[in-house]
């Protein structure tokens, strides 16, 4: 079969790692033949696969035209398809604003869709809200028109997307850690600058729901309630993204700007606690890598991370600084609690699927929709 892997339409975040991990993975299907559509963010990607005999890579960054947003015609991509007799493609992460006219599967992971009571939404103001709203309904609509099949990373979402897209068929398929983290020797090593206390690691870009600004409060009251606890936030973003810091807290915050996937063992290895306080997220890889790297996490209390983490992190009501930094400090002082998190960790991990299994799963549910549709 000639399969269409379509990821035009990714630009950043964890979507262009799951694309990554999926493409490196395509020579283990080789009876079949696959088209890999990357955008021009996927340089990295486009190195790594182009030797693969069963792969063909073509660089395309989908366009927002008028016939792309009205009708879902991309006239590159349907003379493609065409052209090629493509069997199916897959959508890496939607919505991708392209109907293509075989089986198409799209990747979910817009979770300001499913969760409009999240307490990210408590966060905005009201201009930003509604505009935020408005965004959604557009997404959900682009959604439906894109495609009948859909995969998220968790099924707590999965049963949230059957609720919104009603009528449409919805799997899931988890997400994992990106391979590079099981061959130490593929590491690169990022330095942090020595510190005699305990490290705080939010592996993330300064996205709005990543609730990043929580930790300037958290600092002030460990600060203030524990005068001898020695820490740092460390954090992959440029300081210029994050809002100014207080002189009294500045000692605390460490911002080494983006890192390479390659990079991220080493920042874990040098890492105490793994903390994230996020508000809204399908997935985050995060968890996994924590797990891998055998470090405990911090974060909020929120249905998607619960189903994600288990036992193998500490919660707190995601917008109370005081229970943040209550939690960060009980974790950083009882060694014995820093261990069972990191034993059900190692147990959580059992739950997802592998990057393996993800790819192997991701290509045979392909194969079974293009199959039904012959029927």
């Amino acid at each position: 079969m000639i399969f269409l892997i379509n990821s035009s339409n990714l630009k950043k975040g964890g979507g262009l790692q799951v694309a990554d991990s999926v493409c490196c993975l395509l020579e283990r299907f080789p009876e079949h033949y696959f088209i890999v559509i990357l955008s021009s963010y996927m340089q990295d990607t486009q190195e790594k696969i182009k030797h693969i005999k069963n792969v063909e890579v073509i660089k395309y960054d989908i366009k927002n035209s008028i016939s792309t947003l009205l009708f879902g015609r991309d006239a590159f991509l349907d003379e493609l398809v065409k052209k090629r007799k493509v069997h199916g493609v897959l959508t890496v992460f939607g919505p991708s604003r392209w109907n293509p006219k075989c089986v198409h599967l799209s990747g979910f992971a817009r979770a300001q869709l499913v969760m409009p009571n999240s307490p990210y939404f408590q966060q905005l103001k009201w201009y930003s809200c509604l505009r935020e709203r408005l965004q959604n309904n557009l997404l959900k609509y682009m959604f439906i028109r894109s495609s009948s099949f859909f995969y998220t990373e968790n099924p707590y979402v999965t049963k949230l997307l059957e609720q919104l897209f009603k009528g449409k068929f919805v799997y899931t398929i988890t997400n994992y850690y990106n391979q590079v983290f099981d061959h130490p020797e593929l590491w690169k090593r990022r330095s942090l600058p020595y510190f005699d206390g305990v490290t705080l690691l939010t592996v993330s870009a300064n996205y709005l729901h990543k609730n990043l600004p929580i930790s300037m409060k958290i600092a002030r009251i460990l600060k203030e309630k524990y005068p001898k606890f020695h820490f740092r936030f460390v954090f992959t973003i440029e300081e210029t993204q994050f809002p100014a810091i207080e002189k009294e807290i500045q000692e605390h915050f460490v911002f080494i700007g983006k890192v390479a996937i390659s990079e991220c063992p080493s920042l874990y290895e040098q890492c105490d606690v793994v903390f994230l306080p996020t508000l809204l997220e399908c997935f985050s890889a995060n968890y996994p890598e924590a797990m891998k790297m055998k470090r405990p996490i911090v974060t909020t209390n929120m249905e998607f991370a619960r189903g994600l983490c288990g036992d193998a992190a500490i919660y707190y009501s995601p917008l109370s600084a005081d229970a943040a930094a209550t939690a960060i400090y009980n974790v950083c002082t009882n060694v014995y609690l820093r261990q069972n998190l990191i034993d059900a960790g190692e147990k959580q991990l059992e739950v997802y699927d592998t990057y393996d299994e993800r790819a192997s799963k991701l290509i045979c549910l392909l194969e079974d929709l293009y199959r039904q549709s012959l029927n």
